[in-house]
């Protein structure tokens, strides 16, 4: 027989044409009472639901009649949930702790709701344009059995038709090997019904009637017969649904009951078709009956191409200012949550930012592939989170000073971004505290606007050292933001050094007596050719003196100097009344494989302090750049405005930033997935099948949402770029590396959004935006370390609060620092979540290794909890999945059977006897029932952690235990 699996569903989403609260208004509420109701009058129907924010938001509005007949379908397994996170979320752009975060958030509220059988075990990914190694590695460690995707190249697609290799086993990490791989299948038809069988109220195909059910039944065999020449089973799947079907669903039920009934009663004169409502969870298991040996892949399915000139490119930069704030909103409420942890604050709201940051991740959300009002919208709701949570950070810091009425006020500045704050630039005192979100000490620099030179400042603890500091002009591109309307002209920078999990206070006086240490070099001028250089301790940057250009640097530890040059250039997008596709928000199409320059010769002047130097370059009237060394710091920050792109000449332009050198890699560059590990790619060439490149630019480009490097390993030098949101970039010739920092374009590209992707800005003249780079270059061991290092605190940015000075003494002036952490993690290890959960003894703990196999020697590492936390003592943890709702000891997997088993022995060898033994610990302490402990029992407060693997704890504390 041939097993057909119908999957009855709907694609809900979380926002893209319309707002998530009208989409649910206009169609979800109707979509979910329907299907309810529908399933309730045959016990044969089966449904399938993912996005838990609709439903979440439905099961509010329903009676508790109502909601006991939704336990009975969800227990009878005939409503399933699947995936289950707050959202379908995109798999290019988003930060891997965002993705865990808004998957948490839904399952747990499932698990709470209906227990195990609620519990999703399926990922479903069929709307997201192309699929990331680490969500894989994700959905793996949440123990899910599987993971079903719709799109992929068109290219990769047709080859594993040919080759029947539809569905696989997806090796997602080399460094976690086992625990990291899950079933993979891809869907035969997106997620769309096969053509003539969609029974929507949106659709326009006949029904089902004795006249016209012997051809469609025959017609929808052969549909099914040509789909399992694909397929390496008996077991086949037809998904029946698509975005917001299922209003009329009596509707669906109806034409499908019939077609199921008529189909089946084929078999008694010889039909060898089996057609039956299943859900993605059913289908698995039958394909896990089968007992098959399934093939392996271990890259990713990027880029996504859906034709010859269509690659979904673009959207890994599109609404770039969105994409930034989706990332600091997500930096924000992980040091919100830490703060509410650490102060014991009861009824904090951190829901409302939780809930607005799982719906951003949606694959309509962050990815930039919305209308506007839907992209002001997403703003807004980031907004109102980020306020209340502002609220619980503030009280939470008064109360971690020991007395709230010590500070009765914290104030913060929301607009630093565009260097703009009342509070610093009208009060003459002030007190700055800096909190550090991560376990590691951390030195770095605050810039504050004022108005003024003169400072005096102090760290305000027992210790009352005077700090230096330096004072730089706000250059004009800053100050000419359409967003600032501050008077502030120059910015006060000064180093502050924090402790692991706390926060260092700095008072801070207005002062009379200065005297300015800036050397400033004024404007070049045309006849004079002499370059300028800016240093610190580690590196030298050499500007050109003709061109104003970076044109070389040293790297002072050898002497060693490289060729590097850096400039703007734009891409033209593709038209829309041309025969290819056009660039819009979702396609990158360069009109030319050429990028044009921005910027030969251009306007610099250069700044020069004990704590900072600096060239302030003028491109245009709407680019400008800052190339900035710190003293101490050991990589290059480029800060630039790009906007609002001209298109008076009805030519949309892709900004983006190139650098390019003389090193040599041969085609081959790296990337992050999400955030965590990374990925080798290879100019024009994909591993899994022959690729035919049709586009030789956008066909290479990636996203980048953390870093993106080449190496030349003949000159053991590594150049690495890091971004501050997610962008999409390249190598596309050798010594190369370019990423696009801004799109302005005049054209739909035809993929639904209906819209051209040309933000007005603040003020309806284009959208301006002000990002950043870290550039870093060394020796190829160096500068892996300090890539993963640099990219936590590119992502977990110190918070800054500030208060009035209730003294007019700053010297007398005393307030105790404050440490989270009573000893610091080591170095490889990240506290990625600190969550106090409802219980009030109850805290969420997530730990990572945060390095990978190829990083350093595939060693564990062992952490304590045992008098690690300075507020509360842990009494006992225990371990869950990934997604916190199962304890790891509860979690099962299904086995599959590959055609590199061996590779997993070769992987526990290379691990070692004592990394097995450790690995053996660490499964072994999460099937032991938790225990109260006492001091000597220490051991029992150990976590063993291997390269790149997270684990995740519910501990129970006692906040009356401090230190």
């Amino acid at each position: 027989m041939l097993n057909v699996h119908i999957i009855m569903h709907t694609h809900d989403d979380v926002g893209w044409l319309h707002t998530v609260d009208s989409y649910y208004d206009m169609w979800v509420r109707e979509i979910i009472t329907s299907v309810v109701s529908t399933l309730m009058q045959n016990e044969n129907r089966k449904f399938i639901y993912v996005e838990s924010a609709f439903f979440t938001k439905w099961w509010e509005e329903q009676t508790d009649l109502t909601k006991e007949y939704v336990r009975r379908l969800v227990n009878d397994g005939r409503l399933e949930f699947i995936s289950g996170g707050w959202s379908m979320n995109d798999e290019a752009t988003t930060h891997y702790l965002a993705i865990i975060d808004q998957m948490t958030l839904g399952l747990r509220w499932l698990n709470e709701t209906f227990g195990t059988c609620g519990r999703p075990k399926i990922g479903w990914q069929i709307d997201t344009f192309g699929h990331s190694k680490e969500q894989a590695s994700i959905f793996a460690q949440m123990k899910f059995d599987g993971l079903f995707l719709g799109r992929l190249h068109y290219q990769d697609k047709a080859f594993r038709e040919s080759s029947k290799t539809m569905e696989l086993i997806w090796k997602a990490s080399e460094s976690l090997g086992p625990e990291a791989e899950i079933f993979t299948g891809v869907l035969p038809n997106v997620y769309w019904p096969p053509k003539g069988f969609c029974f929507d109220t949106f659709c326009s195909d006949d029904e089902l009637t004795e006249e016209n059910i012997n051809y469609k039944a025959h017609n929808f065999i052969s549909v099914a017969q040509e789909q399992a020449k694909h397929y390496a089973t008996n077991n086949i799947v037809m998904t029946m649904g698509m975005d917001f079907h299922f209003r009329d669903a009596a509707k669906w039920f109806k034409n499908m009951d019939y077609l199921i009934e008529y189909i089946n009663s084929l078999q008694a004169v010889g039909m060898k078709v089996n057609m039956f409502y299943s859900t993605p969870t059913c289908y698995l298991h039958s394909l896990h009956e089968s007992n098959k040996t399934w093939t392996t892949m271990q890259t990713d399915f990027f880029p996504y191409a859906s034709g010859r000139h269509e690659y979904w490119t673009g959207y890994f930069t599109s609404r770039p200012a969105l994409k930034y704030n989706a990332r600091k909103a997500n930096s924000y409420l992980q040091a919100c949550k830490q703060l509410i942890t650490l102060a014991e604050l009861e009824d904090a709201d951190t829901m409302t930012l939780q809930k607005a940051v799982g719906v951003i991740q949606h694959h309509d959300g962050i990815t930039g592939t919305e209308k506007q009002h839907v992209a002001d919208d997403y703003s807004k709701m980031l907004y109102d989170g980020y306020e209340l949570c502002e609220k619980a950070v503030g009280k939470s810091m008064r109360l971690l000073l020991s007395n709230d009425t010590i500070l009765p006020r914290m104030d913060f500045c929301e607009h630093l971004n565009v260097s703009h704050c009342v509070f610093t630039e009208l009060t003459t005192q002030f007190l700055v505290v800096v909190y550090n979100p991560l376990a590691h000490p951390v030195r770095t620099y605050v810039r504050l606007p004022v108005s003024r030179d003169g400072f005096l400042i102090k760290q305000v603890n027992k210790r009352r050292r005077s700090i230096p500091a330096q004072v730089i002009p706000i250059p004009p591109g800053i100050k000419s933001l359409p967003e600032r309307t501050s008077l502030a002209t120059k910015e006060l920078i000064f180093p502050v050094s924090l402790p692991p999990l706390g926060f260092s206070l700095y008072g801070v006086q207005m002062s009379d007596d200065y005297a300015p240490e800036v050397d400033i070099e004024g404007f070049r001028m045309p006849l004079i050719v002499r370059d300028t250089v800016i240093q610190n301790e580690n590196l030298q940057v050499v500007i050109d003196g003709f061109s104003g250009l970076m044109k070389e640097v040293v790297l002072l530890q050898n002497n060693q100097r490289v060729p590097l040059k850096q400039s703007f250039y734009y891409y033209e997008g593709m038209p829309g009344y041309r025969m290819e596709r056009a660039s819009g928000a979702y396609a990158f199409n360069p009109q030319h494989d050429t990028a044009y320059p921005l910027g030969e010769n251009i306007t610099y002047r250069v700044y020069k302090g004990p704590l900072v130097e600096e060239v302030h370059q003028f491109y245009a009237p709407w680019i400008t750049q800052i190339i900035r060394l710190y003293k101490g710091q050991n990589h290059i920050e480029f800060d630039w405005i790009v906007g609002p792109i001209p298109v008076q000449d009805h030519i949309g332009r892709e900004i983006i930033t190139r650098f390019d050198t003389e090193l040599e890699n041969n085609g081959v560059f790296y990337t992050d997935s999400n955030g965590r590990e990374t990925i080798k790619r290879i100019r024009d060439h994909q591993e899994t099948f022959p690729w035919n490149i049709t586009e030789k630019i956008a066909g290479n480009y990636y996203p980048v949402t953390s870093w993106l490097y080449l190496k030349d390993e003949a000159r053991n030098l590594q150049l690495s770029l890091l971004p501050d949101r997610s962008q999409g970039g390249g190598s596309i010739v050798d010594g190369s590396l370019e990423l696009m920092v801004h799109r302005r374009l005049l054209f739909d590209d035809g993929y639904g959004v209906n819209e051209a992707l040309n933000e007005p800005g603040y003020d309806g003249r284009g959208l301006v935006v002000r990002g950043s780079h870290y550039l870093t270059l060394g020796s190829i061991e160096d500068m892996t370390p300090l890539n993963k290092r640099l990219a936590k605190m590119r992502f977990h940015t110190p918070l800054l609060a500030f208060s009035r000075i209730p003294t007019s003494n700053l010297s007398r002036y005393s307030l105790n620092d404050f440490r989270g952490l009573k000893r610091r993690l080591p170095h490889n290890v990240h506290l990625l979540t600190l969550e106090r959960l409802d219980e009030a003894d109850k805290v969420l703990l997530r730990l990572e290794h945060f390095y990978e196999v190829a990083d350093e020697p595939p060693r564990t590492v062992t952490v304590s909890l045992n008098y690690l936390f300075r507020p509360f003592r842990v009494i006992y943890y225990q371990e869950t999945t990934l997604s916190a709702n199962e304890y790891l000891y509860e979690a099962e997997r299904l086995r599959w059977k590959s055609v590199s088993e061996d590779e997993n022995a070769d992987f526990e060898n290379e691990l070692g006897t004592t990394a097995r033994n450790d690995l053996t610990d660490i499964m072994e302490s999460g099937a032991n029932e938790a225990s109260p402990i006492n001091e000597s029992e220490e051991d029992h407060l150990r976590i063993t952690l291997k390269p790149m693997q997270i684990r995740t704890f519910i501990l129970k504390v006692d906040y009356n235990i401090h230190y």
